[in-house]
C-alpha cells in the first residue's frame, strides 16, 4: 500500500506540473516510472526528470543517478537544449538502509546558477510536503500540488482507479502533444508542388523542342526576365520567368529544392498560403533581380528562397520546435547557399535575397493555419507593398544600357543569323552597336562592339544592303585592325561589286593578318578576274 501511496503522489505531482503549470511532457520510459518535463515557462528553459524508485541501498541509488546523467545528455541533444539545467527528483517509497545523504542534493531552492548543470533530489514520502515546498519555490510554481488527502487513499481499489486514473491523463498529454506537433506538419498536402513540378518540366521539354533552354534568344521569346523589355511594358516577365530554366542541371537543382522545400511548405501551410508565399516569393526575386541584375535571368530560384522564407518564418514562430526538427539543418543550408551566390558571379543573388525575404514577408501576412490573428499581419503587408513600390519604382527609372545589355543584345543577334532571321539579327544589333561600355568583363566592349558591326554587316548583306554593310564593316576594322575576318568580307564584298583594286587591297590586309588558303584562293580569283588582266 505504501508503494501505491507514492506512485499515486507521483502521477499526482505530474498531474499539476502539466495542467496547473503548463510544463510540457517530452518522455515517458516504457514502464511510465520515469517522466522527462520541460519548463519553458520562463526565458531559459530547464528540465525536470521525475523519477518513481525505491532502493534498498545507496549503491542502487548511485548506479540511478549515473543513469540519469546520462539520459539527461540525450535529452538535451534531443531538445536541442545543450545548455538547460536538470532537475533529477526521485519519489522514493523507501529509502536506502544505509547512508545516502552524499549521493543526492538538498531540496533547497537553486540559487548557484550557470549551464549544464544536473542536481538529484531524493523525496521520501513520509517528507513530501516539506521536501517537494523548496522545489515549487525554486520553480516559481503558482501552487503546490493539490494532494489527496490520507483518509481518502486507505481504500486499496480505489487508490488503483485514482493511480490509473492520473497516469492516463498524464500519458494522454504526453500523447496529446505529439500529436499537435505532428499536426503542424501534416496540415496539408503537396499537391501544388507537385503540379508546379509537373509544369515546371513541360515548360522545359517545350523550349527544347522550339528551340534551346540555354539559348538567350529562346529565353528571351519565352519570357525570360529581361530589363528593357520589361520596361517597355512587358510586365508579366516578372512571373513567367519564374517557370523557365537554363540548362537540365538548373532545371534539376531547382526542382529537387522545390520537390524538399515545397512539400515541408504546403504542409505546414496548406495550399492555399503555399500559393501566396511562392507567387510573393518568386515577384520579389524577379523584381530584386530587375534592380541589382543587368543580365538575363530565369528559373525558380527566387520563389525557392521565399520557401526557405517561410520556413524561418515559421521557425520565427515555433523556435523550439523548428530547431528541434529541420531548423538547423534549414539554416546551414540557407547560409550555404547565399553565401555561394557571393562569391560565383553568375549566380542571381538579388534574385535570391529578394525572394528570401519575399518569402518571409508573405508567411508573416498570411500567418500559420489555425492560429490567432495577429497586430503584425497587415503591418507586414504594408511593409511588403512599399518595398516592392520601391524596388519596382528603382527598376523602371534605370539606366539599362550597360555593357551587359550589349553582350546580350550581341548574342542576340549571333543566334539570330544562326537560325537565318536576319531582320531580327540586325534589330538586335543596331541596338548593340549603340550601347557605349567600358572595359569590364571577361571580353573588353571594344571588341564586342567590333564583332557586332561585323555580325551587323553580314545580316545586311543577307538583305542585299550593301552600303550599310560596308560602312559597318569598315568601322569594325577600325575598332579592330586585326579583324582578319571583316577584311575578307569587305573583300567579297567590293569584288562582287566590281570594286577590284578596293578587293585586292581588302584580302591583302588579311592575308598579311593570317595565312588562310581561302583567303589566298580569293584573291588569286580578284587577280585572275581584275580588267587589267583581260
Amino acid at each position: 500500500m505504501d508503494h501505491l501511496k507514492a506512485e499515486i503522489r507521483f502521477w499526482e505531482t505530474l498531474h499539476h506540473l502539466i495542467k496547473k503549470e503548463d510544463m510540457k511532457v517530452i518522455h515517458i520510459n516504457e514502464e511510465g516510472k520515469i517522466v522527462w518535463l520541460e519548463d519553458d515557462r520562463f526565458k531559459n528553459s530547464n528540465l525536470i526528470r521525475l523519477h518513481l524508485r525505491s532502493y534498498d541501498w545507496s549503491s542502487q541509488l548511485r548506479n540511478d543517478i549515473n543513469r540519469a546523467h546520462e539520459s539527461a545528455k540525450s535529452i538535451r541533444k534531443k531538445m536541442k537544449m545543450r545548455d538547460a539545467n536538470v532537475t533529477n527528483v526521485i519519489f522514493a517509497p523507501f529509502t536506502p538502509v544505509d547512508s545516502y545523504e552524499d549521493e543526492v542534493s538538498q531540496p533547497l531552492p537553486f540559487t548557484a546558477g550557470g549551464k549544464r548543470q544536473m542536481r538529484s533530489i531524493i523525496i521520501p514520502m513520509e517528507n513530501l510536503y516539506e521536501n517537494f515546498f523548496p522545489l515549487a519555490t525554486e520553480w516559481k510554481l503558482h501552487d503546490m500540488p493539490s494532494y489527496v488527502p490520507e483518509y481518502q487513499l486507505e481504500d486499496e481499489e480505489q487508490s488503483e482507479q485514482l493511480c490509473r486514473t492520473l497516469k492516463h491523463m498524464v500519458e494522454r498529454s504526453y500523447h496529446k502533444r505529439r500529436e499537435e506537433e505532428r499536426n503542424i506538419f501534416m496540415y496539408g498536402k503537396p499537391t501544388f508542388t507537385l503540379a508546379l513540378l509537373i509544369v515546371i518540366f513541360s515548360i522545359y521539354f517545350f523550349m527544347e523542342q522550339v528551340g534551346s533552354s540555354t539559348s538567350t534568344r529562346t529565353l528571351v521569346s519565352l519570357g525570360a526576365k529581361f530589363d528593357p523589355l520589361i520596361i517597355e511594358g512587358e510586365w508579366w516577365r516578372f512571373f513567367s520567368a519564374m517557370f523557365l530554366h537554363i540548362g537540365f542541371l538548373h532545371l534539376f537543382m531547382n526542382s529537387l529544392a522545390l520537390f524538399y522545400l515545397g512539400s515541408a511548405v504546403e504542409r505546414i501551410f496548406g495550399s492555399a498560403r503555399f500559393v501566396f508565399i511562392y507567387f510573393t516569393a518568386g515577384f520579389f526575386g524577379s523584381i530584386s533581380s530587375f534592380v541589382f541584375n543587368d543580365n538575363i535571368s530565369a528559373g525558380a530560384s527566387g520563389a525557392i528562397f521565399g520557401l526557405f522564407g517561410a520556413l524561418l518564418y515559421f521557425g520565427a514562430r515555433n523556435k523550439k520546435l523548428f530547431f528541434r526538427t529541420f531548423g538547423s539543418s534549414v539554416v546551414i543550408i540557407l547560409g550555404i547557399n547565399l553565401a555561394f551566390g557571393f562569391l560565383v558571379p553568375m549566380v542571381d543573388n538579388g534574385a535570391h535575397i529578394g525572394g528570401l525575404i519575399g518569402g518571409f514577408a508573405a508567411s508573416a501576412i498570411i500567418g500559420l493555419p489555425e492560429r490567432k490573428y495577429l497586430k503584425s499581419q497587415p503591418l507586414a503587408g504594408i511593409g511588403a507593398v512599399l518595398a516592392a513600390l520601391i524596388l519596382l519604382l528603382a527598376g523602371f527609372t534605370q539606366n539599362v544600357e550597360s555593357s551587359q545589355l550589349q553582350t546580350i543584345y550581341y548574342e542576340l543577334g549571333r543566334e539570330s543569323i544562326e537560325e537565318n532571321d536576319y531582320e531580327d539579327a540586325e534589330s538586335y544589333l543596331v541596338r548593340a552597336v549603340d550601347i557605349e561600355g567600358d572595359e569590364s568583363g571577361p571580353v573588353s566592349d571594344e571588341e564586342i562592339q567590333a564583332n557586332s558591326y561585323f555580325l551587323l554587316s553580314y545580316a545586311q548583306l543577307q538583305r542585299e544592303r550593301y552600303e550599310e554593310a560596308e560602312e559597318n564593316l569598315s568601322t569594325a576594322i577600325e575598332l579592330r585592325t586585326d579583324f582578319h575576318e571583316a577584311y575578307y568580307n569587305l573583300a567579297i564584298l567590293q569584288y562582287e561589286r566590281g570594286n577590284y583594286e578596293e578587293a585586292l587591297e581588302a584580302i591583302n590586309s588579311a592575308l598579311e593578318i593570317t595565312g588562310e588558303s581561302d583567303y589566298e584562293d580569293l584573291r588569286n580569283e580578284i587577280i585572275e578576274n581584275a580588267p587589267d588582266n583581260s
